[in-house]
């Protein structure tokens, strides 16, 4: 590679490539990872649009690095592969320039996408961009859905599930909108004349059996007891001061209120309901990914690719991630983008240097918008997880030996569904937050087993291992690379 530095990429917190652009000429080649926007195997994605797919399964000699030399069924394995993803994403991007005049050749993920679809179709106000001290604020009350276990053994359960929770949210409560004022003393405004985001004191008793709101702590989030400050939607603390907790505002900041997705969610809910095939997948793709965008941090990355001799140039003024030799005479870097200026002022002032953001990039989020449906979403649940018989909750789902009542449960947005149809739960034991197995009979009386264990393969756990890791048992899954469950508090390591 003669100019290294005609190649530029995007990529996320988890090093992932979002984009790769190469510079030939006055052209430019972009590479985008469809997966990103339609996040489903080819085989799936092929079926709903109709296109044929895979001519077999991948098989394990394909890896050999060899696989290219007269291997005819691998060409014609990759070939088709590449023809079947095409015609797909032709048919897709059919569908968006029909019905809302978006390229998605210019989209990079599916809640970017469903964002433009939102802008251009059912935007009707100007959304503000929150500065970056505010921003850093609201951001501490952002959560995501709570998952807890609350039993370690249960018989005769039921499993339900809510219709598109995030939608729900999104449809039935308004959303912060313009910032009234930062309170920098709370002391003389009750709760619940307030509506924003608080840094509060929190108590919660400790003989709490099941505690609702979340803390993060150590990088991790707890529902903890006992006394600790926090940042929280206003919404949620009204919700949690019902159930015992008390609550003590210090600052925070105010917001007005707005109703902004109702015509996206009842347009997208009645496709979802009505249709069948792309538009139904398409339609609830777009119902639970548009609140994502909102929360896009500020900061991004880039890779820079450079030769070796000019990475002290690049030292002296730019923030410098990670570095990566390619080979030798060319090395590519990982630089910040959109860095808090507050940040590189302290840096250059401590360091005496002189760090800059030469390539910086507005983002288009607002944390506040997405921190208030994740809030509401965890409100919906709180009674589902309250009830007595609950021993396992997920962010839009519970199991429980409690029966729901008829008019909690129906096919539309934000009712309960039965997830195993009628069938009752015979036997489940919970080892932790998503380590779980239980089995139940079919309509035929035949056992139906189900597993679910972070990291393994779902459902592929029998229930008779099950009783015995229970038991304290280890089990080795024969995979790459082996997976040991070890005893009752399940120690997932990777050998």
């Amino acid at each position: 590679m003669l100019y290294p530095e005609n190649v530029k990429t995007l990529i996320d917190e988890q090093n992932k490539f979002i984009l790769i652009e190469w510079k030939i000429g006055k052209n430019k080649i972009k590479f985008l990872d469809s997966y990103r926007i339609f996040p489903v195997s080819l085989n799936e994605f092929t079926n709903i649009f109709g296109v044929q797919g895979k001519l077999n399964k991948y098989k394990p000699e394909y890896n050999n690095i060899n696989i290219l030399d007269n291997n005819t069924e691998f060409i014609e394995y990759a070939i088709q592969d590449s023809k079947a993803l095409f015609d797909t994403l032709i048919k897709a991007q059919e569908y968006y320039l029909d019905n809302f005049s978006v390229d998605i050749t210019d989209i990079v993920s599916l809640p970017s996408l469903s964002f433009k679809i939102f802008r251009s179709k059912f935007l009707e106000y100007d959304i503000p961009i929150l500065k970056p001290s505010q921003d850093t604020f609201i951001r501490k009350g952002y959560f995501g859905g709570g998952t807890d276990y609350y039993k370690a053994y249960i018989t005769n359960g039921k499993q339900y599930d809510i219709n598109s929770l995030y939608p729900d949210a999104m449809l039935k409560n308004p959303m912060p909108y313009k910032i009234i004022k930062f309170h920098n003393s709370l002391t003389n405004i009750k709760l619940d004349d307030f509506y924003g985001f608080v840094l509060a004191k929190i108590t919660c008793s400790r003989t709490m059996e099941k505690p609702m709101l979340p803390y993060k702590y150590e990088g991790r989030t707890i529902y903890p007891t006992g006394t600790w400050i926090g940042v929280y939607f206003s919404e949620e603390l009204k919700a949690v001061a019902k159930l015992g907790y008390t609550i003590k505002l210090i600052s925070g900041y105010e917001f007005s209120k707005i109703d902004l997705f109702s015509s996206y969610v009842d347009y997208f809910y009645k496709i979802k309901k009505l249709s069948i095939g792309a538009a139904r997948f398409l339609a609830k793709l777009h119902l639970n990914s548009l609140y994502g965008i909102f929360g896009r941090k500020l900061q991004l990355t880039e890779i820079i690719n450079i030769h070796k001799k000019d990475l002290p140039q690049y030292m002296l003024n730019r923030i410098i991630l990670g570095i990566i030799e390619l080979n030798d005479y060319y090395i590519a870097i990982k630089v910040s983008k959109n860095t808090n200026n507050s940040i590189l002022a302290e840096l250059n002032s401590q360091l005496e240097t002189n760090f800059t953001d030469y390539f910086s990039t507005p983002v288009k989020s607002n944390v506040a918008i997405a921190a208030a449906i994740t809030a509401y979403a965890r409100i919906t649940m709180i009674p589902f997880k309250l009830m007595e018989g609950t021993a396992y909750s997920d962010t839009d789902c519970i199991i429980t030996t409690d029966v729901l009542d008829n008019s909690l449960i129906g096919d539309d947005l934000g009712l309960m569904k039965d997830e195993l149809k009628g069938n009752i739960i015979e036997e489940a034991y919970f080892f932790g937050v998503k380590q779980y197995g239980f089995y139940f009979k079919d309509s035929n009386g035949i056992n139906i087993e189900r597993s679910v264990f972070a990291g393994v393969e779902r459902n592929s756990i029998p229930w008779n291992e099950i009783v015995d890791l229970f038991k304290g048992k280890i089990l080795l899954i024969s995979n790459t690379p082996t997976i040991k469950l070890k005893g009752k508090l399940l120690n997932i390591k990777i050998e």
